[in-house]
């Protein structure tokens, strides 16, 4: 029988803790002075947790709570967490006796004690040893403490479970023959449970139970000292993803993790040869080297795997079991990255000819449209002022003589002269876009509808499945001479192609990985990336997969489409390194990719024979050009010095210029022939909240339309300030501009207003 004591009392002063440093050794983390220290001694092995005074008697109070149903026949476990510390403390009944646990959850969990035997007396004598000591006791704690001394007088008895099971499995080569690790396990199964919970719960003490790992590559490996077989595979399965990750980005990974007595070390070279280290606390080591990253990944994922299914077939219980659920969902789900990581079925298009389409030409500007390319100064006044409440900035849009601006409660459409509202009607959010000359609207339950600009009027309306996360924009089709469609993510990883003109699903496409779609139109083809690591071109017709092109590294962007060219960048979303990838639009072909040493910190844009890509570097933000025929580097141009994520910039591409607006209030005009600096200013520097949302240059009618803290109007070809509008004082979250080119700025605090341009002399020349 194991003794049992329960102790309250201060934390030492620096002084007493300095003099008597060796008896508080056990001390779990550092506790500042004063504060109370709960002490639970099991026969020598210490345990202490740093409370404060309240949450020393809470934590009182929830033991006894907890111990209550136990005592009295219903229930088989009680758990208790202790306030502001990740401890927990786990009682089991026995025969005649209370199993003790005390154990740290979190992804390294560190267990003190396990089902230690307490003589129910004893421990309820300490327990209240422990209430007497504190200076104010919980409130209902003594009456807690009376009832289980009145039931202390029945004998406990252990509950009922199945027999325990021997689990014993071992790895197969499989397609990856000798060349691959061998993971065995075996382990001894408490059997299963007598009562079953109705609620999913961490119950990490289910999970403590003892038995042997091994890893091993052509007879010779290591076995791990015995221990938590589950624990273990946590270790194990956490090193798999950062290893699939610098596998598929092709960069160098360095990583040690310490699974039991054993230290692991990855390491994975340039040329992607895997070697694996294990070195046991303080003796030899054994190097495997020249693996391949899925040898050492597949057995590990596999063991996980069949560990919980053989835990769930012995005790049904476990199945509910949130930490095994974790490790079952996280196994399966590098696996599945690991399987598309390594598909090569890439398809090309035999005939191309087919899906492109003459695209119709700009039709041309009316006469009443401005011409600024030759302006020398422009002079904004304010046309009107109007406030929105709920404004969504997204679906603010300009839909012929009107602006369309929706709100928490209402859409409304105002007059574009006069900032009147023509019509509104009440709605619940969703996101708007413009679907040729309709509006349609998204909500996050996954209803769909298409509403007519002129009224607001409703045309038609659908559900899909609705979407959980990050919303996708629906892409419209109303080009001439293709199909009328929009296209929409429904669910997770799915498609849908409803007809424009009565909503009906004409066609739908599911992708393997559940990311982001992002599209982009190429004649009669629909590009999609999802990202996944692949690129998939659909018949916008009919949802056929036309070609297909796949790689290690996932792609993040939209592609950027330039004549019958498609270039897309892969990699890490925000990190690392990244690829180039230059493909034939319409059949799918692989031209020509190349490895970008820096992390892209914006979209690429394209000008005639130079793809430019912002990426950040040690040295601030680079602009890189890189020839459209091969991606050979054919200049860098630095754009700031500040770290990209002070200074990220906002890239687009006009005639032969790359024109960069940065978040520090500079705005840079790249050439794209050389990458020299064409052309540089510095307008007004953001203060505070005044930065806007979006920085993206607009160019109409020759002149180059900036959102910065205040808004300008630049001449593209040199740079030169037409208008600074001091007329507009919101912060130009929003900037629309028309083809007279008056100014529609939204902010997002709900405020709208129109800015027109004034009359403006001209000399005429008489022949």
């Amino acid at each position: 029988m194991t003794s049992i004591d329960l102790l309250i009392h201060r934390a030492p002063t620096r002084s007493s803790r300095s003099e008597g440093r060796g008896s508080v050794a056990a001390e779990t983390a550092p506790v500042a002075e004063g504060a109370h220290l709960l002490d639970l001694d099991l026969a020598g092995q210490r345990c202490t947790l740093a409370l404060d005074a309240e949450n020393a008697a809470y934590l009182l109070r929830d033991v006894a709570a907890a111990l209550v149903p136990v005592l009295e026949g219903r229930a088989t476990k009680a758990q208790v967490v202790a306030h502001d510390t990740p401890w927990e403390l786990c009682f089991v009944p026995g025969d005649g006796v209370l199993l003790v646990s005390v154990f740290r959850g979190g992804p390294v969990p560190e267990v003190r004690v396990l089902d230690r035997p307490v003589a129910l007396g004893e421990f309820l004598a300490a327990l209240r040893r422990a209430a007497d000591a504190l200076p104010r006791p919980a409130e209902g704690l003594d009456a807690l403490l009376d009832r289980l001394e009145l039931q202390a007088s029945h004998a406990l008895v252990a509950p009922v479970r199945g027999p325990a099971t021997m689990l014993q499995w071992a790895s197969r080569p499989g397609a990856l023959g000798d060349n691959a690790l061998s993971v065995t396990f075996q382990a001894l199964s408490p059997g299963e449970a007598s009562t079953r919970r109705e609620s999913a719960q961490s119950d990490l003490h289910a999970l403590l139970f003892q038995g042997r790992v091994g890893i091993s590559l052509r007879g010779r490996g290591v076995e791990l000292a015995p221990g938590f077989v589950v624990l273990q595979f946590e270790r194990l399965v956490a090193l798999c993803r950062p290893l699939l990750e610098a596998w598929a980005a092709r960069r160098p990974l360095h990583l040690r993790m310490q699974v039991a007595d054993l230290s692991l070390g990855l390491r994975l070279s340039i040329d992607e040869r895997l070697a694996l280290t294990l070195t046991r606390n303080g003796g030899a080591s054994v190097t495997l080297p020249a693996l391949a990253p899925g040898a050492f990944i597949t057995p590990m994922l596999d063991g996980a795997l069949a560990l919980a299914a053989a835990l769930s077939r012995c005790d049904r219980s476990l199945a509910r079991n949130l930490r095994l659920r974790a490790l079952r969902h996280e196994a399966r789900a590098i696996r599945r990255a690991l399987r598309n990581l390594g598909r090569n079925d890439r398809r090309t298009n035999p005939d191309p000819t087919l899906y492109q389409s003459a695209e119709p030409a700009a039709p041309p500007s009316s006469s009443g449209a401005l011409d600024l390319r030759d302006a020398t100064r422009l002079r904004y006044t304010a046309r009107w002022r109007a406030e929105i409440e709920g404004l969504d900035l997204t679906g603010t849009l300009l839909c012929g003589d009107r602006l369309i601006v929706p709100g928490a409660r209402e859409l409304h459409a105002l007059d574009r002269m006069t900032g009147t509202a023509l019509w509104s009607v009440p709605v619940a959010r969703a996101s708007t876009t413009l679907a040729g000359d309709a509006l349609l609207r998204q909500s996050p339950r996954g209803e769909i509808e298409l509403r007519a600009s002129s009224s607001g009027e409703v045309l038609w309306s659908t559900r899909i499945t609705p979407r959980v996360g990050t919303l996708c924009l629906p892409h419209a089709v109303t080009a001439p001479g293709l199909p009328r469609l929009v296209v929409l993510a429904e669910g997770e990883r799915r498609l849908v192609a409803l007809d424009l003109r009565t909503g009906e699903p004409r066609w739908s496409f599911t992708s393997r990985h559940a990311g982001v779609f992002r599209m982009r139109r190429a004649g009669r083809l629909l590009i999609v990336v999802s990202g996944d690591a692949t690129i998939t071109a659909l018949d916008l017709a009919s949802g056929e997969v036309v070609w297909r092109f796949g790689d290690r590294v996932p792609f993040h962007t939209t592609p950027l489409l330039h004549r019958d060219q498609l270039f897309a960048v892969a990699g890490e979303a925000t990190r690392g390194a990244a690829r180039l990838y230059a493909l034939d639009a319409y059949a799918g072909e692989h031209l020509w990719s190349c490895a970008i040493d820096a992390t892209v910190c914006a979209p690429a844009c394209v000008t005639k024979d130079t793809v430019a890509v912002p990426v950040a570097t040690r040295d601030g933000v680079k602009l890189e050009g890189r020839s459209v025929a091969d991606g050979v580097v054919r200049w860098q141009s630095t754009l700031s010095a500040v770290a990209a994520s002070n200074a990220r910039p906002a890239v687009t591409a006009f005639d032969d210029l790359f024109v960069a607006n940065l978040p520090t209030g500079r705005v840079l005009a790249v050439d794209a022939s050389d990458g020299s600096t064409r052309w540089s200013r510095t307008l007004r520097a953001p203060l505070g909240d005044d930065l806007p949302r979006r920085l993206d240059p607009q160019l109409r009618a020759g002149a180059l339309f900036v959102p910065q803290s205040a808004l300008a109007v630049l001449r593209p070809r040199d740079g030169a300030l037409l208008a600074e509008i001091d007329a507009c004082d919101l912060v130009p979250d929003l900037v629309r501009v028309d083809e007279q080119c008056a100014i529609y700025v939204a902010e997002e605090s709900g405020h709208i207003g129109c800015y027109e341009p004034g009359a403006r002399l001209r000399v005429i020349r008489a022949v």
